[in-house]
């Protein structure tokens, strides 16, 4: 993927910031998630989407829905969320490495260093 592709991922996602959302009901089937809203008191029904704002489930416990094989929901999650949060900072910081690597090589080479290749 570059830089482009990820720019245009950045655009059409969600807006951040994104939070890791767990979240119970009465039956104690949980749910780690990646929501736009943070952890709360709500106990928010895990099909009302809506009001949690979830965007991405790593583990959804009723009936194993969602379990990863590694049990790493949890840091999933987080890296998800980081991911997305730090995006736009990242990708301004790449187009100003490229920008940087482009505006050397467009440049002629210095004096200095002209004249010690001869």
């Amino acid at each position: 993927m570059n830089l482009k592709q990820l720019a245009l991922l950045n655009a059409v996602a969600t807006p951040g910031p994104w939070h890791i959302r767990r979240m119970d009901d009465d039956l104690c089937c949980g749910a780690l998630a990646v929501a736009t809203t943070p952890d709360g008191d709500d106990n928010a029904p895990l099909s009302d989407g809506q009001l949690h704002g979830v965007l991405a489930a790593t583990l959804i416990q009723h009936r194993d829905y969602v379990v990863p094989t590694d049990g790493r929901s949890r840091e999933n999650a987080e890296l998800i969320a980081a991911m997305r949060n730090a995006l736009p900072e990242l990708l301004r910081l790449a187009r100003l490495g490229a920008e940087a690597e482009l505006a050397k090589t467009a440049l002629p080479p210095s004096p200095a260093k002209a004249g010690a290749q001869h």
